[in-house]
């Protein structure tokens, strides 16, 4: 049975959620209700996020989107005030969100039912376009090589990656490394996938960040987005990390 996707909010930076956008009215309809058919359980959080409650997705009509209510009406009666809704589900094992203005109380079936309007606009992640494989410690190293200007040898940009997803990568930034900047956009950027190929990719850093080891010693890390990933390069990092999963399977099989 496939692992279901947490139900946490996804949190976009830029135009990153282009990726995952879908804004036809027609489509956003048939994801709901068949989301609705699949009886998804769903999450939805209010007060900035700060408070949620349980629910599931029950219908889709002409009106909107209908949520089982939630049975104490003193929880119910800060969410139907609340303006910053947002609403976590499943379509097909993939995760589905979307943001709400309003929200109120109403009966669908014969039951209390919550009604939201159906959004303009609905985001759709599949696991493989979030999940992000952390390099096992026991595994070949990963490095991406990142063109250094003034640098003749490619050597001079290597860098050690911490975790990867069709995304992008986290790296260790060493001293003696290249120096990465935030904002800043990195192209032909190679990194080999050991038996599978070479990743031809550009890259943009998002975040820069220091992090402790065990010894307390601070390194630093940069968060970095693939830009304008092609088929062909996605579907080579995919069956990177599906022999990686795979493999750390195995192992963990043979020391049952």
């Amino acid at each position: 049975m496939p692992k279901e996707a947490p139900l946490t909010i996804e949190k976009f930076y830029g135009d990153e959620e282009q990726k995952f956008l879908i804004a036809s009215g027609t489509e956003i309809r048939r994801i709901l209700h068949e989301a609705a058919q699949e009886k998804s359980r769903a999450i939805l959080y209010f007060d900035r996020g700060k408070q949620f409650i349980q629910t599931r997705i029950v219908g889709v009509d002409a009106e909107g989107v209908w949520l089982d209510a939630g049975p104490d009406e003193s929880f119910n009666r800060p969410l139907l005030n609340s303006r910053d809704l947002v609403l976590v589900s499943l379509h097909q094992q993939a995760k589905i969100q979307f943001e709400g203005g309003h929200i109120r109380l109403a009966t669908h079936a014969d039951k209390p039912a919550f009604h939201m309007p159906v959004p303009g606009k609905l985001l759709r992640l599949q696991r493989r376009d979030y999940f992000r494989l952390a390099i096992p410690p026991d595994a070949a190293p990963l490095k991406c090589v990142v063109p250094v200007q003034g640098h003749e040898t490619a050597a001079a940009g290597e860098v050690t990656i911490m975790d990867i997803s069709v995304g992008g990568v986290a790296l260790v930034c060493e001293e003696h490394t290249v120096h990465l900047e935030e904002g800043q956009i990195y192209p032909d950027c190679r990194i080999e996938l050991p038996g599978i190929g070479i990743l031809k990719v550009t890259i943009q850093v998002r975040n820069v960040f220091e992090l402790a080891d065990k010894q307390g010693l601070a390194t630093r890390h940069a968060g970095c987005e693939f830009m304008n990933l092609n088929g062909q390069m996605s579907m080579l990092l995919q069956r990177y990390i599906a022999q990686m999963q795979h493999n750390v399977t195995a192992t963990a099989q043979q020391k049952i």
